[in-house]
């Protein structure tokens, strides 16, 4: 035991086990951080979900809750108000999330400042999350390009941390190590731990 926890503690991704709401469905994903041995219990969730029972998930062993609150450059989640004030008014710790749609580094930086803007008055718990998972035909560079100005420009206008969030795949093969000053949560959907290679 003391073992497996002296490993994650070693792994540098972000501490967050996350989970999906669909409906009553929870869907579990891991992802782990360099700061803790600590696991969180977490869901992430959006207009997907609908109206939800934040009492319910925090009576469920839930902790954090990951709230999306934009996507490109004009739109907010219609359920981002709604999802803070519920989340926070039982007791659970927040974060937030923006999807990322930019196809160029002006776009990128855009939509930083716009995602800073919509969460602007708002007290997260946790680091703001970059979603960034539909590549279109950017290449790996341009990905990383336009991940690198994203991260940036959002700290700069919020003087926030920040964590990039991917899935397993695109995190061993598209992020590149110039990135990897910034936690990642990982979401392997189905594993105890996602894959490290």
């Amino acid at each position: 035991m003391n073992k497996y926890i002296n490993n994650l503690s070693r792994i540098l991704i972000i501490l967050l086990l996350s989970l999906f709401l669909f409906g009553n469905i929870f869907i579990t994903t891991f992802a782990f951080g360099p700061s803790s041995s600590n696991i969180y219990q977490g869901i992430d969730v959006s207009s997907w979900q609908g109206n939800i029972d934040f009492r319910a998930v925090k009576n469920s062993g839930i902790n954090i809750v990951y709230i999306k609150s934009s996507e490109g450059s004009s739109y907010i989640d219609p359920y981002f108000e709604q999802n803070y004030r519920n989340a926070k008014e039982n007791g659970l710790k927040v974060g937030f999330y923006h999807y990322v749609t930019a196809r160029s580094v002006e776009q990128a930086r855009s939509q930083a400042n716009f995602f800073a803007r919509v969460i602007s008055g708002k007290q997260p718990d946790c680091k703001l999350a970059m979603d960034f998972e539909s590549f279109g035909n950017l290449s790996v560079t341009e990905i990383n390009e336009i991940s690198k100005v994203f991260l940036e420009a959002l700290i700069n206008a919020t003087k926030k941390e920040v964590v990039i969030y991917s899935n397993s795949y695109s995190a061993r093969t598209i992020f590149s190590s110039e990135l990897a000053i910034y936690p990642l949560w990982v979401a392997n959907y189905g594993v105890s731990e996602p894959r490290r290679k």
